[in-house]
């Protein structure tokens, strides 16, 4: 069983980890719009059928967002010919470019946060990471 002073530090290294990369503290954007705009940089278009269970949450939740960001020109929705009920939802280049600004704030907000390790322990602080990630069902990246 882990010691309970580094479960609380991994905690702590959680929060300190989701404040860096939240797009949502200095931005209009809601923490689902922003999952749901990764997402479709992930995926690709999407059905809102398949977004909202990719997300864990409603359709109609992907329905609202998806019309505000829509609306903000980040997202296109576009009823399916085949069965007008089945809407698919795609990121514009300006919503790529969104998320893609995103990421790469968040990376080097990461990297400065371990710019104070050595070469050497950034490799041990790695190869421990590995081992939790694998254990949490997590592929190595």
């Amino acid at each position: 069983m882990a010691d309970a002073e580094l479960v609380e530090s991994l905690v702590r290294l959680w929060r300190a980890l989701h404040t860096v990369a939240a797009p949502t503290q200095d931005d209009d954007i809601t923490v689902q719009q922003f999952w749901l705009l990764r997402q479709l940089r992930r995926e690709g278009p999407l059905r809102v059928t398949d977004l909202a269970a990719a997300l864990g949450i409603a359709q109609n939740t992907v329905t609202a967002a998806s019309k505000r960001l829509e609306a903000r020109e980040l997202i296109t929705r576009q009823r399916m010919p085949h069965d007008e009920r089945v809407v698919q939802v795609a990121l514009t280049e300006a919503g790529a470019a969104r998320v893609d600004a995103w990421r790469a704030y968040r990376h080097e907000a990461y990297a400065d946060l371990l710019s104070d390790l050595t070469p050497a322990e950034q490799a041990q602080l790695q190869m421990l990471l590995d081992r939790v990630l694998v254990r949490a069902g997590e592929a190595a990246r």
